[in-house]
């Protein structure tokens, strides 16, 4: 299954370890920490007609470490826009899917979102374009893991990779201002520091790659 033209904009979080930590309760993974510091990761990312349909999502991510030591990006909350991809998310991959209304748009100087559940606001974020546009793109497939407590998958710990062939990227720290209700979600943001000044934005105007299978890892 491959991504062939989404477009994706990420902030890069450093949060307290015990913050991690608590957002992990119950996940066979701990956090990859440096100085007492877990990294975490806020994604907006559109993507257009595909296999999955057209559709937004949303992602927080945290830098873990399963069995073996072995890191990988590992994804808590991710609201999408279509049911379809919801469906499929959870049930292949053991994504943590749910149903979003989301306002998400890419601009020149920026990518802005909302999100609502069941009518209310979840959170309204912005992110500026940094001022460093790479001359060249990024072949990458990020390790990954996954484990929901409920759905087909539930109680199994997978691996794979996410694919993150980018072009038209734009690096810095671009400007930040987020707005969090009171959701499930956003308690976890508040855990891995995103409501702080971000270390890194990342924006594509561009992203590609095949979408591989996930394989259930023993604990």
């Amino acid at each position: 299954m491959t991504i062939t033209d989404a477009r994706i904009t990420a902030a890069v979080f450093t949060a307290p370890a015990a913050g991690a930590r608590q957002v992990l309760d119950g996940v066979p993974l701990k956090p990859v920490t440096l100085f007492g510091r877990a990294i975490s990761v806020l994604m907006f990312i559109h993507y257009p007609e595909w296999a999955l349909k057209s559709y937004d999502e949303v992602g927080v991510a945290l830098l873990v470490r399963g069995p073996g030591g072995r890191p990988g990006l590992h994804i808590v909350e991710l609201p999408v826009t279509g049911a379809f991809t919801r469906e499929a998310g959870q049930d292949f991959w053991a994504l943590p899917k749910w149903l979003m209304d989301a306002d998400l748009s890419f601009g020149g100087t920026g990518t802005s979102v909302t999100v609502r559940d069941g009518g209310a606001e979840v959170l309204h974020a912005s992110v500026g374009n940094g001022r460093l546009r790479l001359p060249f793109g990024t072949r990458l497939k990020v390790p990954s893991w996954s484990f929901l407590g409920h759905g087909a998958q539930a109680g199994r710990l997978l691996r794979g990779t996410l694919p993150m062939n980018l072009s038209g990227i734009r690096v810095g720290r671009g400007a930040y201002a987020v707005r969090l209700g009171e959701h499930p979600m956003t308690a976890k943001m508040r855990a891995l520091g995103m409501l702080e000044k971000p270390l890194l934005t990342v924006t594509a105007a561009r992203m590609a790659g095949a979408l591989g299978e996930f394989r259930p890892v023993s604990r």
